[in-house]
């Protein structure tokens, strides 16, 4: 499988096509995923809708709780955790909507949210993806749930300039500002955590990247429907709150090796031999100064944090 495999329309189906197929992927978080269903289902806004739960071989009964409280759902189960680009590709294989709507396990929809996406994308046909404000659970901004292009700049300036002055210069942060987040505003990316995607877009641009195991994963859909002619867009009248990270927290030490990989690989596959040397030179040098500064942190801290950090990294190399 690779990105540039499509979905298969159900066209032929007598059963009424779907305004949106929801397609949530799942690792060991019933709980939050309980709430997430329950959200879609109390805010669905008129619309018509399936859900289909791809479940990553979780232990903690989330299939089980899946197929007993919410029957409607589709469920598919995997023997392994094949990560967040082929599970959702499996999804979006038996969708049937009219749009694609990619949302985290441990995401909530607000009311309004899918409504408001959909209207917004039936209005404007040239988009191919469009994303809500995404929000902490006491309601605070996630900034990083959309930003410009990843770049030697951006990779320098986060590694070595204070964040005060990386947010002075919007080409170097990689971030929007906050007063950018007021209307609807034409984006290079929006994160994968909640996501909606016109069907004609996936056909024409191909699904996710299988080899993208997570991370950078819905920067390179994004960049590639720009490349084929459809816009990004943010909502923000559409809102989704994000937990966010509570599949990671189950796996921390591949965290920061995953997200260096993921950048890289992303770098790579869409710039030249010399541009991507360089690029990963940067993030070389970026992360070998943040180990040196956890080392001297463990050195002369009070605490064990420098270390933890330093353990978790070098497992994450050692696993990933």
């Amino acid at each position: 499988m690779n990105a540039s495999e499509t979905f298969t329309n159900s066209d032929e189906d007598p059963i009424p096509i779907p305004d949106v197929s929801i397609i949530i992927v799942n690792w060991n978080l019933g709980q939050v995923l309980r709430e997430c269903l329950e959200s879609v289902e109390r805010h669905s806004g008129g619309l018509l809708t399936e859900t289909i739960v791809v479940d990553n071989a979780s232990r903690d009964g989330s299939p089980e709780m899946v197929e007993s409280k919410f029957p409607g759902v589709k469920l598919l189960r995997n023997n392994e955790n094949v990560g967040f680009s082929r599970a959702n590709n499996q999804g979006m294989r038996v969708a049937r909507g009219r749009y694609i709507f990619l949302l985290n396990s441990d995401a909530v929809v607000a009311a309004d949210a899918l409504s408001s996406l959909v209207a917004f994308m039936d209005e404007n046909m040239e988009l191919g993806v469009c994303g809500p404000r995404v929000v902490n659970v006491d309601g605070t901004l996630q900034v990083r749930a959309r930003g410009r292009y990843p770049s030697i700049a951006t990779a320098a300036g986060h590694f070595l300039l204070p964040r005060s002055w990386r947010q002075r210069v919007p080409l170097i942060s990689g971030i929007y500002d906050d007063e950018d987040y007021a209307g609807p505003r034409m984006v290079d990316w929006l994160s994968g955590c909640a996501l909606m995607a016109r069907r004609e877009a996936v056909e024409s641009v191909g699904m996710l990247d299988a080899e993208v195991f997570m991370y950078c994963e819905d920067v390179d859909w994004c960049y590639r429907m720009r490349l084929g002619g459809w816009k990004v867009c943010y909502l923000p009248a559409a809102r989704v709150m994000h937990y966010g990270g509570l599949s990671m927290k189950q796996q921390q030490g591949k965290i920061v090796a995953a997200h260096a990989r993921g950048l890289a690989a992303f770098y790579g596959k869409h710039h030249g031999k010399k541009a991507t040397v360089i690029f990963k030179s940067v993030l070389w040098l970026g992360y070998s100064m943040k180990a040196a500064g956890w080392i001297i942190e463990a050195l002369v801290g009070t605490s064990s944090g420098g270390m933890d950090k330093l353990r978790r990294l070098f497992k994450g190399r050692n696993t990933g």
